[in-house]
């Protein structure tokens, strides 16, 4: 399988993820403060602008920090935050 299939079908899944997320098919589990479920939120809505929007080829830089700062208030996201920066670190590869 070559990297070319891989990441159409990583797209996809993402794809859906965020369809059905937006769609209220599936939605975030568990207790979480109320600026933690905005800042998710928003950035799936920013997810669904990208994919309905090609045009668009990156996460406008508000929306990532809106998300590490609200998670970073946060001890129990910290694996999250920490993930979600090294993914930044090395430019969603």
């Amino acid at each position: 399988m070559g990297r070319m299939d891989k990441d159409k079908r990583i797209e996809e899944r993402n794809r859906r993820a965020i369809d059905d997320y937006i769609s209220g098919k599936v939605g975030i589990k568990g207790d979480h403060p109320e600026e933690i479920m905005v800042a998710i939120d928003t950035f799936f809505h920013v997810g669904k602008m990208l994919m309905d929007n090609p045009e668009l080829t990156t996460v406008p830089p508000e929306y990532v920090e809106n998300l590490l700062k609200a998670l970073a208030k946060y001890p129990r996201y910290n694996e999250l935050t920490l993930d979600l920066i090294r993914i930044i670190n090395r430019g969603g590869e």
